[in-house]
């Protein structure tokens, strides 16, 4: 079993899968769009993100939708490395929102959570 999260947006998700992509340094596959109707035609269906063994899905609300995104659910990443934990922290909170800065925690290890630009909620745990 694996748990792939699937992320919705109100019309800019080819924006937030193009940042992520960079960000992670990963792969698009099976972007497909919607076609009609014409004001939403090059919206995003579907798209999946690969970097490492990790897989995210996107995609844009279906025509007239919208996304509420709670607070309760964050993205989680689990790194061992300090440099890239926090260089990712640092390009997730361009235009976003550090909710608490990367610090080293009493469990051991450098933590930090932001909130994007896109509204999706991000903890960053980093093993020291």
């Amino acid at each position: 079993m694996k748990l792939i999260p699937y992320l919705n947006f109100e019309g800019n998700t080819e924006e937030a899968l193009n940042r992520y992509q960079v960000i992670f340094n990963g792969t698009i596959h099976d972007l497909s769009r919607f076609g009609q109707p014409e004001d939403h035609k090059d919206k995003i269906m579907h798209a999946r993100l690969t970097f490492g063994e990790n897989v995210l899905m996107f995609s844009d609300t279906m025509p007239g939708g919208t996304v509420n995104h709670g607070d309760g659910v964050h993205l989680s990443l689990a790194m061992d490395n300090e440099a890239q934990a926090r260089s990712i922290f640092e390009q997730l909170g361009e235009g976003g929102k550090v909710t608490m800065p990367m610090e080293k925690q009493f469990w051991g290890a450098l933590f930090g959570m932001v909130t994007d630009r896109f509204g999706i909620h991000w903890m960053i745990n980093c093993d020291l």
